[in-house]
């Protein structure tokens, strides 16, 4: 779904996805076969002058094998060992004037290109409850952006660590080693900021780039 009003200053989209997986076989640590899962994402952008932007977007989940919260809170950090019932998925202001671009807030930064792993991707935390369908998460953060398409240098900072999540140990995705008990313990992330720089230079045969 889009749509666009005068002078293409606002535009939305949005969908509905409802999915389902089923598993011929049942698992050590999880007897089920199927999964039923639902999904609704919308988000906005609002573009009041050339040079300023804002984007929006949200989430609303749910799903048959207790990897969604069931509580109502919107979660902002992405911090939960679930996925959370509701979350601002984006949420952030862009300046540009020039080979200058400035955003702020929730987004998303994409560091690596690589098809599987990407381990220049330090601001590009992973939901992994499912490893077969994963989704990137949002990190709150301000990105100061200056360059154009041949040479192009990033910094970051960001005010608080987001991780990604990693498969429940009640599931079948997490492989735990048979006959030995495994207790769980309450996530201790870590609660400083973070921060990176990164130049990029796009050449006629290669791309390269060197990040701190």
């Amino acid at each position: 779904m889009a749509a666009a009003a005068a002078a293409q200053n606002f535009t939305q989209r949005g969908f509905l996805e409802i999915t389902a997986a089923a598993y011929p076989q049942s698992a050590p640590n999880d007897s089920g076969r199927a999964v039923g899962e639902a999904l609704f994402r919308y988000e906005a952008f609002y573009k009041p002058a050339p040079t300023l932007r804002f984007a929006g977007g949200i989430d609303a989940r749910t799903d048959t094998h207790r990897e969604t919260e069931r509580g109502p809170a919107l979660s902002w950090w992405d911090r939960e060992r679930r996925r959370p019932a509701f979350a601002l998925r984006r949420l952030s202001a862009t300046y540009t004037r020039g080979k200058l671009t400035l955003e702020a807030g929730k987004q998303f930064i994409r560091w690596g290109k690589a098809d599987v792993l990407n381990p220049t991707d330090r601001f590009a935390p992973r939901d992994f409850l499912n490893v077969v369908d994963n989704d990137f998460l949002g990190v709150t953060a301000a990105r100061l952006t200056y360059g154009g398409q041949s040479n192009t240098i990033d910094a970051v900072f960001s005010p608080r660590f987001t991780p990604s999540r990693i498969p429940l140990l009640d599931q079948r995705w997490a492989a735990l080693p048979a006959g030995i008990p495994i207790t769980e313990l309450p996530p201790n992330f870590p609660g400083g900021p973070q921060f990176g720089a990164r130049w990029n230079h796009i050449g006629r045969a290669a791309e390269w780039s060197l990040s701190f």
